[in-house]
């Protein structure tokens, strides 16, 4: 069974052996790429720490071995090339992928939404908190509705879907009190189906860093809705120094 062995090869491809939340998260995305619909979307949020970069990496990986097509996208430059850097293939630009500039009689400056010409392919984006969906009046890219061109591009392909990973407790785009790309309703109000996995267990060494064990502690507190101030602990770790 392609579900079975998809499995198999994902967790060959990770360096160590997973937690229960990498494990439900390779059980859910095999069902999610070898299912038939052609309207659905995966959705991965995940803390810093927590296994998304090494689970997507493996799948990746798994995906070429089984000569499964993937198209590697981030919203900027930087996060494409780190996307790059830890699946070990090309990443773009989703604006580089999915538009096309206007030939010189309908004006030069402008681009328009391109033709998805891709088959059977899964598109994997990466930092997803970042995609802005509002207007922009002067906006020289499609509608200025980012993820919703998005959406348009990719599945207007043949049997084309979505990979969104990102993390909640990242910047949202500007003007966004939330990023959209990580909101399941949103895409269901579309009538897309979605597969939500959200990994919370932090596998990174958390006692030798206190960047991450900081932004976990902030973390918490955003998910409690607490309103407080952090009280950051510096002592103890190589990584963080008080200033001053």
């Amino acid at each position: 069974m392609l579900k079975d062995q998809l499995s198999s090869v994902i967790k060959n491809m990770c360096n160590k052996n997973p937690t229960k939340g990498q494990e439900e998260l390779i059980s859910n995305i095999s069902d999610f790429i070898v299912s038939s619909g052609d309207k659905d979307i995966f959705l991965l949020k995940g803390y810093a720490g927590t296994g998304k970069t090494t689970t997507i990496s493996a799948m990746v990986q798994a995906l070429e071995e089984l000569k499964i097509r993937t198209i590697l996208l981030a919203p900027t430059g930087r996060a494409a090339k780190v996307l790059s850097m830890y699946t070990h293939q090309i990443a773009y630009t989703i604006h580089k992928q999915i538009y096309r500039q206007k030939s010189s009689k309908d004006g030069f400056g402008n681009f328009m939404l391109d033709k998805n010409m891709y088959s059977n392919t899964f598109f994997v984006i990466d930092e997803a908190s970042m995609i802005a969906n509002q207007s922009i009046d002067k906006s020289v890219f499609g509608t200025g509705q980012l993820l919703n061109d998005l959406l348009e591009y990719v599945y207007n392909g043949k049997h084309c879907k979505i990979i969104l990973i990102g993390d909640t407790a990242q910047l949202p785009p500007v003007g966004n009190p939330v990023g959209p790309a990580l909101d399941k309703s949103y895409f269901e109000g579309l009538r897309y189906t979605v597969t939500e996995i959200e990994l919370t267990e932090v596998v990174r060494q958390t006692e030798n860093s206190g960047i991450l064990y900081n932004a976990t502690l902030i973390r918490n507190i955003i998910a409690a809705k607490s309103i407080e101030y952090p009280k950051f602990k510096l002592d103890g770790f190589s990584d963080m120094q008080r200033l001053g």
